[in-house]
């Protein structure tokens, strides 16, 4: 609702102070309840703050440096301090740096090194190559602290663990390029990631960046936004959320890891998904386009709740129905917990990761 509501009280163009289109042609019911601000010195001139809420100053108080609406500028904070929690609440499960982890546990032991074990069964003839759309980096972190590393590009030139201080920029051209490593890609974002509004020259070019440790954005001293389309615009955080995710992806690396995902999927011999609803589009067209033009692509669903819900109908519909006659949804089950479709093409694990791990670490995928 925010990022829609950021997009309403935009500037079409901020320079001539032209209003967005949606904002031209309709207009707000909630402004009293939603605009809880004041403009301090009621001038929005060029680097003006904001009272938050109405009437109360603080001296930590941002300055609307992009040509921002009152109300646009209000909501950039607003989102920011929304995402906030949601930063927290990953960082209570996936912090990791040189001096503290909260990744190799005690508690994890078990969950850790059936993964390692899993990983490790299928990496000697085949090339690793994970995506996840949550925003950690606990994949990598857990298969290079083994007695045996597994090292993966995440699309910085980094190890699992960062010098305090790091800053580093992604490596587009190996994401792109360099087809035949191990990855681990954060197709959403990273909490681990840094936007910079601005580039070395000032101008309002925003880049990101790999950190040691989680970044909260309402810290940021300067918010940054974008236009990806005219009229429709953004604020760049480093993890995307809501329905803005393809507007968003545009931004490197977030459409290099977004390429390599595409490409991957209509090369590869086996794709595995874990706990994925089919929620997302952009996800489920290169899932769709590699089903379509890939014959040899086996799938293999591991999600306990996959029958359950019409879940199974879902991805039906925004999947599975271009590779075959929909007459063949009915599952037939090859044992407890363990489905086919389509002629075993599809292949679901009705079971938890860890069960499915417990089961099939050290064998083939089947």
């Amino acid at each position: 609702m925010l990022e829609e509501l950021i997009v309403y009280y935009s500037y079409f163009d901020g320079q001539r102070k032209l209003p967005s289109i949606p904002g031209t042609f309709f207009s707000s019911r909630f402004e009293k309840e939603i605009l809880n601000f004041s403009i301090e010195g009621r001038n929005a001139a060029h680097g003006f703050k904001l009272q938050i809420p109405r009437g109360k100053s603080s001296e930590f108080a941002k300055s609307a440096l992009n040509f921002e609406t009152p109300a646009q500028f209000f909501l950039q904070q607003l989102l920011a301090t929304v995402l906030t929690p949601v930063v927290t609440r990953i960082t209570k499960y996936a912090y990791h740096t040189k001096g503290k982890s909260n990744v190799l546990t005690e508690a994890n032991a078990t969950m850790n090194e059936l993964f390692t074990g899993w990983i490790r069964s299928i990496s000697n003839d085949s090339v690793i190559r994970l995506y996840t759309l949550n925003y950690e980096r606990n994949f990598k972190v857990i298969l290079e602290h083994t007695a045996e590393p597994l090292s993966l590009f995440e699309g910085f030139n980094s190890k699992a663990t960062l010098e305090y201080g790091s800053r580093l920029r992604a490596d587009v051209r190996s994401i792109l390029g360099n087809k035949d490593c191990d990855c681990h890609y954060n197709l959403h974002g990273s909490i681990f990631w840094d936007v910079e509004a601005r580039d070395a020259g000032q101008l309002s070019n925003p880049a990101i960046y790999l950190t040691e440790g989680p970044r909260l954005i309402e810290n940021s001293y300067e918010l940054a936004i974008w236009q990806s389309e005219k009229s429709k615009t953004l604020l760049l955080t480093n993890i995307i959320t809501g329905y803005q995710k393809v507007q968003r992806g545009i931004f490197a690396p977030f459409r290099q890891m977004q390429a390599a995902f595409d490409s991957d999927c209509s090369f590869a011999d086996t794709i595995v998904v874990v706990g994925y609803s089919f929620g997302d589009e952009h996800i489920n067209a290169s899932i769709r386009t590699a089903l379509q033009h890939n014959p040899h692509v086996k799938v293999v669903i591991v999600d306990p709740g996959f029958l359950k819900n019409d879940q199974d109908l879902e991805a039906a519909i925004k999947i599975f129905s271009s590779t075959g006659d929909s007459h063949q949804l009915k599952p037939r089950t090859i044992e407890k917990n363990h489905h086919s479709f389509f002629d075993d093409k599809f292949l679901v694990h009705t079971k938890t990761f860890q069960e499915f791990m417990e089961t099939f670490y050290d064998q083939k995928l089947t």
